[in-house]
């Protein structure tokens, strides 16, 4: 059965039919599109060329060469490429990035598709289809702008900065990070961020970046002082500042963190000072009611006995008027540096004020303190003092006065107790040692 046959004016309908959609396609293109012969007569400019290059197309088709669309050089780099193979092989020319020239002789970037025009085999010209990508060029170069801004502030700030992916690994580190931490010019990229704390602070880490993450944009970082530690093992204190983002759906923690080195120092320069005299360096008496106390405790706790001296510097007044300060001061330093000398580390002396000394003896009874008292008075009995002016040195003694701590009492009972000891050696001659409960139990025989 022979196929029916289709009407003339059917099929010339069709034709025009798709002839009109494929004209609107080509009208209602995004993209810019132009068709030239191969002398370069445009012969198609849509809507879209008219946007892009600011020609009408009764302006640019039979009337422009397609060459003078681009800036000079241009339209001979576009053919040598079409007929290359590196962009989409020859003949072809895909997402080629390059510039065009607008009616008011303004350069835009463009992306540009191209291929041969063919008939019968033979190329009969070149369609193209263009994409302004100016905004994506200008976005581009503001990124790049931001991100070359933040690097240098990253690089350049003062305080280590180190960011640390949601692995629980550094992913980025500035050079002050790398010199806190003695890495130098090492990457920190990759670590596990808990090795850059000691051991007794992982724990703590964890936690603060669990708290870091529990918390709601917007609200405050708290600064937090604890300790790093560098690549040779050394510690150094420092104020972390911890916060979150998440980016593309990552968590990324960054943390500043600031040396405190200097700070800590002259706090600690700062709290000695507070608690230290000043001419004998020792501890003064201040801080002496602390420590008590602390032994004190200590004592009730574990029931093993501590013992106090209380020294006085025999006819100290008499020496001072005679000589001067300064070389009465000669003699209080002179037994702070003995005190030092002639004590255990754990024992501790301090000037409770004038020319009396307190001494305090941990895990000793009364009878062993006397002994340790007893070198000391000696020793310095030793030294000799050549105050100025005078040819024959001078020897200066102590009273001591010994008490050990009894359940029930003060530290000022302590003390009191001592110094009852202490006036009882002056009494009975000076340059000696009187324990309290030698005292004590003389006067209840």
């Amino acid at each position: 059965m022979d196929p029916p046959v289709v009407p003339p004016n059917s099929f010339l309908a069709s034709l025009e039919r798709r002839s009109a959609f494929l004209e609107n396609i080509v009208h209602t293109c995004p993209e810019g599109i132009i068709a030239n012969d191969n002398e370069g007569n445009i012969f198609l400019f849509n809507a879209s060329a008219e946007r892009i290059f600011g020609h009408t197309s009764q302006e640019a088709i039979g009337k422009i060469s397609a060459s003078r669309l681009y800036p000079p050089g241009g339209a001979r780099e576009v053919k040598e490429y079409l007929y290359s193979e590196e962009y989409g092989g020859r003949g072809l020319l895909v997402d080629f990035e390059t510039e065009i020239v607008r009616k008011d002789g303004k350069k835009i970037p463009i992306r540009l598709c191209c291929s041969i025009l063919k008939e019968n085999g033979t190329d009969i010209g070149f369609i193209g289809f263009f994409t302004d990508i100016s905004a994506r060029i200008a976005f581009q170069a503001r990124f790049i702008e931001s991100e070359e801004r933040f690097r240098g502030i990253f690089e350049s700030a003062r305080d280590a900065i180190i960011t640390i992916g949601e692995d629980g690994n550094v992913s980025m580190a500035n050079l002050a990070a790398q010199e806190l931490l003695g890495y130098g010019g090492e990457n920190l990229s990759g670590m596990e961020a808990i090795r850059l704390f000691p051991p007794r602070f992982v724990d703590y880490w964890k936690e603060l970046s669990v708290y870091a993450s529990a918390q709601e944009p917007g609200i405050e970082r708290r600064n937090i002082e604890l300790v790093v530690l560098s690549k040779s093992g050394a510690e150094t204190p420092v104020r972390l500042t911890l916060a979150e983002k998440i980016v593309r759906g990552q968590r990324i923690q960054t943390v500043i963190l600031r040396n405190i080195s200097h700070r800590k120092t002259l706090e600690e320069e700062l709290r000695v000072q507070s608690i230290t005299d000043t001419l004998t360096e020792l501890y003064n008496r201040r801080h002496f009611h602390s420590l008590a106390q602390n032994e004190l405790d200590r004592t009730l706790r574990t029931r093993v006995p501590f013992s106090l001296l209380l020294i006085d510097v025999d006819h100290f007044k008499r020496y001072n008027d005679a000589f001067g300060h300064e070389e009465g001061d000669k003699v209080l330093r002179a037994l702070g540096d003995e005190i030092r000398k002639n004590f255990r580390t754990m024992d501790t002396g301090f000037r409770h004020g004038g020319e009396e000394f307190l001494v305090l003896l941990p895990e000793t009874s009364s009878e062993a303190a006397l002994i340790a008292a007893e070198r000391l008075r000696k020793r310095f009995a030793a030294i000799p003092f050549l105050p100025r002016n005078e040819e024959k040195p001078r020897k200066v003694t102590l009273s001591i006065g010994i008490a050990e701590f009894r359940p029930g009492r003060s530290i000022d009972d302590l003390v009191h107790s001592a110094d009852r000891a202490m006036y009882a050696a002056k009494n009975a001659g000076r340059n000696r040692t009187v324990n309290f409960e030698h005292l004590v139990a003389k006067f209840d025989g």
